[in-house]
């Protein structure tokens, strides 16, 4: 009894109840797609969040983050492919998630008929994968393709809103690159639909503001919506949440449609933010937050202005709109979740807490060990637990994966499977470890030649014949 409990007497319960994973599993047995490619796509797209239903500002819905405009992945096409009505693709993840499968697996087989080759192996899902994101822009659509594949890469474990763990092993891809790095000012350039910005020659005492916003949707999504002549809408750049990534997709002597209010528009460069601002914790990444700095940075010293509130505003402080009431009567973004004390300080460089994104030669493989020791203060009886772990850094994220072989029971199937995950950021390590459906957080640090490691330790009355449990769990993993 002492050597089950070794784990999980350092880790809260969770329920039992699996939703986003038992769909997932459903989905990936029905159509033959692979469930970490399902995963990883409704991580990139949602961060596992079906937002109640709610369609972001491009139209798309769910985990999948399917369209119920005309654009692919089309919510219309999935309710075809799986006979449900299209007014459930929204709030019903099951159905939302097998309906995107059955997008893949119909896109998978029209290309395996048309190449003479079946697709089968991750290489080959690849292609098919940028089908899904729905641009156009074969830039756009390929990004939106390395970012689910740098997730399965490197493995890892997301929670949804209820508190359920989803959990991508690392997929080995000797085919891909081996890291990837935080992005530069700007990664790229995908233009706007000319139909969704008016063409000006402004110059340096003509821009006299910065207006951050957020695009209530994903980036990949938010880039196809401003090329995409219907919409009316534009930015001059956009910033990814996972890596701090900038697109930049308007000229900035040209006038971008992005205040709502002419002369806001006349007058200032429109950034937008990946994500939701509703749920700040999930989108507003450190490699965000310095990455729109030091964009703010270049331009407000490029144009000479002023690093205040004033000339750097967020949407809702446009001071008028299209329609009546102005400012935050019209516009929420980017929300109260947005730290405007941290923002300003990247900005000005009086500030670089917390932390810092890390350099590129800090992405890459890591390998070690872990120890976890309990006592019973009921029995006075010890046991350990050990394993090792492997795993990477890749972009800020941290994956570790290892199997546990608890010592007091050598005769029994005792290997519990061992996840740690978590961010890095200036060295610290803010993460989680799930162990046979428990889980707890931990803190942990990044030494200067990348290796990192942690340390909890505590005690839990579980009551019974347990009684009180103390315990002590730890890991090291270098390059």
């Amino acid at each position: 009894m002492l050597s089950l409990l070794l784990l999980s007497a350092c880790q809260s319960p969770e329920t039992s109840n699996s939703p986003v994973n038992d769909a997932l599993t459903t989905a990936a047995d029905a159509s033959g797609v692979p469930r970490e490619l399902l995963a990883a796509i409704a991580w990139t797209s949602s961060r596992f969040d079906n937002r109640g239903g709610a369609a972001s500002t491009d139209g798309a819905v769910g985990l999948m983050a399917l369209n119920e405009h005309d654009r692919a992945p089309r919510v219309a096409d999935a309710s075809r492919l799986i006979r449900v009505d299209a007014d459930r693709f929204g709030d019903d993840d099951d159905a939302n998630v097998r309906g995107a499968a059955a997008l893949l697996r119909e896109k998978a087989d029209a290309y395996g008929r048309r190449t003479g080759n079946p697709v089968d192996t991750y290489e080959e899902w690849y292609p098919v994968t940028a089908w899904f994101s729905g641009a156009e822009d074969p830039l756009v659509a390929e990004g939106f393709a390395d970012q689910v594949y740098d997730w399965m890469q490197f493995g890892l474990v997301g929670e949804t809103p209820d508190g359920e763990m989803v959990e991508v092993a690392p997929v080995a891809m000797p085919w891909r690159r081996t890291a990837v790095s935080g992005s530069g000012l700007v990664d790229q350039f995908v233009a706007a639909s000319s139909s969704n910005y008016s063409n000006y020659s402004r110059g340096s005492g003509d821009i006299t503001t910065v207006v951050i916003h957020t695009m209530q949707g994903s980036y990949s999504g938010s880039i196809s919506w401003f090329q995409n002549p219907a919409s009316g809408v534009s930015a001059h750049y956009m910033v990814r949440s996972s890596d701090g990534q900038i697109t930049q997709m308007v000229q900035e002597e040209d006038v971008a449609w992005h205040a709502g209010y002419w002369d806001t528009n006349l007058h200032s460069v429109g950034i937008e933010l990946e994500g939701y601002i509703d749920a700040p914790s999930t989108w507003y990444t450190d490699a965000m937050y310095q990455e729109t700095a030091a964009l703010t940075r270049d331009i407000c010293d490029r144009y000479g202005i002023p690093v205040d509130r004033t000339h750097i505003i967020g949407h809702d402080d446009v001071p008028g709109c299209s329609g009546s009431g102005g400012g935050s009567g019209c516009h929420t973004d980017p929300g109260t979740g947005w730290d405007w004390d941290r923002f300003l300080g990247l900005v000005s460089g009086s500030s670089s807490a917390p932390g810092g994104f890390p350099d590129a030669e800090t992405d890459g493989p890591r390998t070690g060990t872990f120890n976890a020791t309990v006592t019973s203060a009921r029995y006075g009886e010890t046991d350990t637990c050990a394993g090792e772990i492997a795993g990477a850094v890749n972009m800020g994220q941290l994956y570790l994966t290892g199997k546990c072989t608890l010592a007091n029971n050598p005769d029994k199937a005792t290997d519990l499977p061992v996840t740690w995950s978590g961010t890095i950021s200036g060295g610290r390590i803010d993460g989680r470890m799930v162990v046979d459906g428990r889980s707890a957080d931990f803190v942990g640090a990044e030494a200067g030649d990348g290796a990192v490691s942690a340390r909890f330790s505590g005690t839990e009355d579980l009551g019974g014949e347990a009684g009180e449990l103390a315990f002590e769990v730890a890991f090291s993993a270098g390059r």
